[in-house]
């Protein structure tokens, strides 16, 4: 399970304007990774913390996200995985 820079009991409402939890399937379609990510009011960056489907590494970056579907690269093994829009899952 991927942890977490702050307690989830901690968030205020309307601290947030993205936050997310959802799972990565790999290339095989395995379910072997997943992301927790989120937007702060105010800030341009998403943050996350990842376990990438591919490498099974365990990362925390920040991205620009603009355009759906939301892509990012593992800061680890540098393959690209897509956040599936919730109604695609």
């Amino acid at each position: 399970m991927v942890k977490l820079p702050f307690d989830i009991k901690d968030i205020k409402p309307g601290e947030f304007s993205y936050l997310s939890k959802r799972k990565l399937n790999n290339r095989k379609g395995e379910e072997t990774g997943e992301i927790f990510i989120w937007k702060k009011k105010g800030e341009l960056e998403h943050s996350f913390s990842i376990k990438c489907p591919h490498c099974l590494s365990e990362e925390n970056g920040t991205v620009v996200l603009n355009r759906r579907p939301y892509r990012l690269r593992c800061p680890n093994c540098n393959r690209s995985i897509t956040l599936k829009k919730l109604k695609d899952l």
